[in-house]
């Protein structure tokens, strides 16, 4: 195009500057991270850059047609045609930006088309351009409102999925925020907890006289349930985004029934409810390896269950019978109540959550303990169900709520006090604990062992106790101020000689999977809960004095 005028050829390199940005613009919108702001900021964007491409290519289209050459005139012609079929065809925001979009290629194509020397005269060539341009119009102005519902129809979508996240992150926090709470309860329930425990333990280590050793051991046994339920609570809220699992330990069943029954023996009474157990197989041992919590709450769903529905003078009899295989053990375990029979047509639903059966509505409950025990069951193949007391007539009343389960044999567990450890020496023990009720707990527990105890009161005060004297084990807090004992802990690992090692165990609430493996990853040798299992204390300075004696 050598005889191109300087200013067509500008307008040329006009349009395809244009035509680069508005491409630029599009590719820009499309990698913003809010698809709402960016939706917006491209239509104005398009608007814009559309008017002035449409408009320029025109104004050259009308340069060309200048040349008084046929052929310069279909090349005019043509050049407003692709114009109007780009701007038609090109999604659009509204109606405006297609009038302004098609209006300038629609002029020119028209004004290409009359001869102006004679406008009325007779011209095929004119008339067959605003026929073209008549269908174009037609045609994309439906095609156009289309696009615009489709437009609109994805903006929607946009902000309702911008929403949705919105939401689906505060659900999220909301769920952080109750995880976080239920562990900061956690953590201050079991502090006095630990106390109430641990002074129970010592005092049972005393000379007592029978009426104060069953004191002594009604409150080690109704803090321990009150611990499992605790965990059983936290354990439910921990689960919900990974699922149910089984904690299997030992247990020994006949002996977990009994403490529950110790446990709720005063209110029995208070109640004015005869409450008692029945040993079906007082010879077979009912030692097994199971999730003794959920067993535990299911039991106590039950007892709680039958004594809200047994009116005064009634009684509650718990039943524990099982079965032995080779190595596994069925196990059935009844609660009979005096309260109403449930109906047959009831009892399918009785197990649900907030289902109202007669019995539900009678008593004002929710059915909230009895779906928990049914969720147990299930998750270690159990089964529980309700039937009537001893036959299927309908006179009288009662109810017998039972649940089963089968469970591999266990070796059966040591029973009475906790034994103190012989210890062949003194065991030097530095222990960081910030409150000053769990010092006085452990001081208390192992006043009469051979041990010397030395406190600190956080994580800093423990290093320097580390670096100025030797010791054989430490037991380290986890929250304290100050220094923190994950801090502690890694610090010591850093700084001890190599070749030498000290055992140091984690004394916490915080015992989730993930908390001790973060322990363990530290440098933690082990982890020891609060409130403090006495028996896992001595075997701990038990196997402390062993290893002390091998080197």
């Amino acid at each position: 195009m050598s005889f191109t005028p300087w200013h067509m050829a500008a307008l040329g390199g006009l349009e395809f500057v244009l035509y680069l940005a508005l491409f630029a613009a599009t590719k820009v919108a499309s990698r913003h991270p809010d698809p709402v702001k960016a939706s917006e900021r491209l239509r104005w964007q398009s608007d814009v850059l559309m008017l002035l491409l449409v408009t320029n290519a025109c104004w050259l289209a009308v340069q060309i047609r200048l040349y008084d050459d046929p052929i310069m005139r279909v090349e005019a012609a043509l050049l407003a045609i692709c114009v109007l079929l780009f701007a038609a065809l090109r999604l659009h925001m509204s109606r405006i930006s297609y009038a302004l979009g098609v209006a300038p290629p629609v002029g020119t194509l028209i004004w290409i088309a009359v001869d102006w020397s004679d406008p009325l005269a007779v011209n095929h060539y004119a008339l067959a351009m605003l026929l073209f341009v008549a269908a174009v119009l037609v045609v994309t102005s439906r095609q156009q409102a289309t696009d615009r519902s489709l437009t609109q129809a994805m903006r929607d979508l946009t902000r309702q999925n911008a929403a949705l996240a919105q939401a689906t992150e505060d659900a999220r926090t909301a769920s952080r925020v109750k995880t976080d709470l239920l562990a900061l309860a956690s953590h201050e329930i079991r502090t006095p907890l630990n106390a109430v425990l641990g002074f129970a333990q010592a005092l049972r280590s005393e000379t007592l006289t029978p009426s104060q050793a069953s004191l002594a051991r009604g409150i080690v046994e109704g803090g321990q349930q009150l611990t499992r339920m605790l965990d059983g609570v936290l354990n439910l809220s921990h689960l919900e985004a990974s699922g149910d699992q089984l904690n299997l330990t030992s247990v020994d069943l006949r002996d977990m029934i009994q403490a529950v029954m110790r446990v709720w023996g005063p209110h029995a009474r208070d109640l004015g409810v005869s409450f008692s157990f029945v040993d079906a197989d007082p010879a077979l041992s009912f030692s097994i390896t199971a999730d003794a919590a959920r067993v535990e709450q299911a039991l106590v769903a039950l007892i709680s269950n039958a004594m809200d529905a047994t009116p005064s003078m009634g009684r509650v009899e718990v039943r524990l019978a099982g079965a032995s295989s080779g190595d596994a053990l069925s196990v059935l375990i009844e609660v009979a109540d005096g309260g109403p029979r449930v109906p047959p047509e009831d009892r399918p639903r009785i197990f649900d959550a907030f289902e109202q059966t007669g019995r539900g509505r009678v008593r004002g409950t929710s059915g909230v303990g009895l779906a928990v025990c049914a969720r147990n069951l299930a998750l270690m193949d159990g089964e529980v169900g309700v039937a009537d007391p001893g036959d299927t007539d309908d006179t009288g009343d009662g109810a017998v709520f039972w649940f089963t389960f089968t469970a591999a044999v266990a070796a059966a567990p040591t029973r009475g006090s906790v034994i103190e450890p012989p210890l062949a020496q003194v065991i030097r023990i530095l222990a960081a604990e910030d409150n000053p009720g769990n010092r006085n707990v452990l001081a208390a527990l192992l006043g009469s062992t051979r041990v010397s105890l030395v406190f600190a009161e956080d994580g800093a005060q423990a290093l320097d106790a580390w670096r100025s004297q030797p010791f054989d084990l430490i037991l380290m807090d986890v929250n304290m101020p100050v220094l923190g004992g994950r801090e502690a802990v890694r610090e010591i690992r850093r700084a001890e000689p190599e070749g030498t090692r000290i055992s140091i165990w984690m004394l916490t609430a915080n015992v989730f999977d993930e908390d001790v493996a973060n322990y363990l990853a530290d440098g933690a040798d082990g982890v020891l809960r609060k409130p403090i299992d006495l028996a896992e204390l001595f075997d701990l300075l038990a196997r402390t004095a062993e290893d002390l004696g091998q080197d």
